[in-house]
């Protein structure tokens, strides 16, 4: 094993902006579920690291369109049709 190198990942993480390392375990949580689903997984098995991954996912408020992006002129402009 490779400690030193581990010490110098862990260094240059926490040297990371708390952003930046936020992103950085969100990648690495998702590189270890693809890994993971790689695996013959059971069904539950499956369903709970849905759920675990879900779990993470940032809580924010509900951003939707205004309802005038979905308006045909908008989408498509004015071509005169």
């Amino acid at each position: 094993m490779n400690v030193q190198l581990v010490n110098s990942l862990v260094e240059v993480v926490l040297n990371l902006s708390p952003e930046y390392q936020k992103l950085f375990q969100s990648r690495l949580h998702t590189r270890q579920v693809e890994t993971a689903t790689h695996k013959n997984l059971t069904p539950t098995e499956k369903a709970e690291q849905f759920r675990q991954w879900v779990a993470q996912l940032p809580k924010s408020s509900v951003v939707g369109l205004p309802t005038e992006a979905s308006w045909r002129e908008n989408i498509y402009g004015d071509r005169g049709v």
